[in-house]
């Protein structure tokens, strides 16, 4: 599901926490949200779109990956 681009900067400061495998919904949301938005950026963290976790999506040329922390 694509998802907003969070904007307050009070959540952004936020630190987030470790993601674990549960997590892979938010993970797949965040890659359909950076997908929508190919236009303006090249990746996205996971607090962009609302969740405090240390996932980030990424485009590498053709190839779309997402990596957990």
């Amino acid at each position: 599901m694509v998802r907003d681009i969070m904007h307050d900067t009070f959540f952004l400061q936020q630190k987030s926490v470790s993601a674990t495998p549960f997590d892979k919904p938010v993970a797949m949301d965040l890659l359909e949200t950076l997908q929508a938005h190919a236009d303006a950026c090249v990746g996205m963290a996971a607090n962009m779109i609302g969740v405090a976790k240390c996932i980030i999506a990424v485009n590498v040329g053709p190839f779309h990956m997402v990596m957990f922390n």
